[in-house]
């Protein structure tokens, strides 16, 4: 375990212990982590973490993310479609931001299952590039992302790069272990009208409050800080970014964090098949719908952040 000397949004030394929780999404244990919270920004952080290159034990391929439809069985179909529309979504946001061409250059960090790009391709002819520090999420499905630049590798392994439009980070940035200095880097690569889009986990949201311990925006140990609002205001302006726009909500449904937090609280099998678990998923996301339409006004689990170079 290695152990966190100062905030990694506003480098305070001022922090003491907040929750302590076992890992999620994983086989169950006694063994329980420790987050920090900032007493200047009010950053919530792993600390002590479980080192970068011991963190494949958490990202098997067994990992629900890694598996998203195949894991539901006969309903494959329909959360196949749920994705795409998520993706969909993302590349609608990348609209508001930036008219494409085909000289545009595109950067997803932290990529994963590159299914964003791939809607993202059928769009237009820029350069997309996915990075992400394992190619478990394409390497059995080359086919399905001919013509992307998917990369294995670091931010740091960006520097050199030729200069990118719109940089995208969907839930990368609450795993990054040195937020300030890949967010510094990427600004090599950026161009004066660039534009990062980052969503996270809101821990200033209402399933934070509602679950607790259990709150799987946590995702510990894999998650090594959690951001609010004005934190990751910080966290940009440290690292030379300057925010234009923060959204209470993100592209995925505040209802797939209650979910998984009430799935952590009754410890389930993650590796398990999640078909037996679909019906009651739908059922329980149509009962909470009617709280869930407050998200613009009120975050309920998700934010977005859209900054540009200081």
């Amino acid at each position: 375990m290695e152990y966190v000397t100062k905030c990694p949004a506003c480098n305070s030394a001022n922090f003491k212990a907040f929750i302590h929780t076992a890992a999620m999404m994983h086989e169950h244990s006694s063994v329980k982590y420790n987050f920090d919270r900032c007493n200047d920004c009010g950053l919530v952080f792993l600390n002590p973490r479980v080192p970068e290159s011991a963190l494949g034990a958490f990202y098997t391929s067994a990992y629900l993310p890694y598996r998203v439809e195949e894991a539901w069985g006969k309903y494959a179909a329909f959360v196949k479609r749920d994705q795409q529309k998520i993706d969909q979504a993302r590349v609608e946001r990348v609209k508001k931001h930036h008219r494409w061409t085909a000289q545009s250059r595109i950067l997803d960090v932290g990529c994963g299952k590159p299914t964003f790009l791939s809607c993202l391709s059928k769009e237009t002819d820029s350069h997309l590039i996915g990075l992400d520090f394992s190619d478990e999420g394409w390497r059995n499905e080359p086919k399905n992302y001919e013509g992307i630049d998917l990369r294995v590798g670091e931010v740091a392994d960006l520097i050199g790069e030729l200069p990118v439009d719109v940089i995208t980070m969907w839930h990368y940035l609450e795993h990054d272990y040195q937020p300030q200095q890949h967010l510094r880097q990427l600004l090599a690569i950026a161009k004066p009208q660039t534009r990062l889009i980052v969503e996270v986990p809101n821990f200033d949201s209402f399933t934070r409050r509602k679950f607790g311990k259990y709150w799987s925006g946590y995702h510990t140990p894999r998650h090594t800080a959690l951001y609010s609002p004005e934190n990751i205001k910080l966290l940009m302006k440290n690292s030379g970014w300057q925010v234009e726009q923060v959204l209470t909500y993100g592209t995925l449904h505040p209802y797939t964090l209650h979910w998984m937090s009430e799935m952590e609280k009754k410890h389930i099998d993650w590796a398990s098949s999640m078909e037996s678990r679909f019906i009651g998923f739908v059922a329980g996301m149509v009962l909470h719908a009617p709280l869930y339409t407050l998200q613009k006004f009120f975050s309920m689990g998700f934010m977005t952040v859209v900054a540009k170079p200081s």
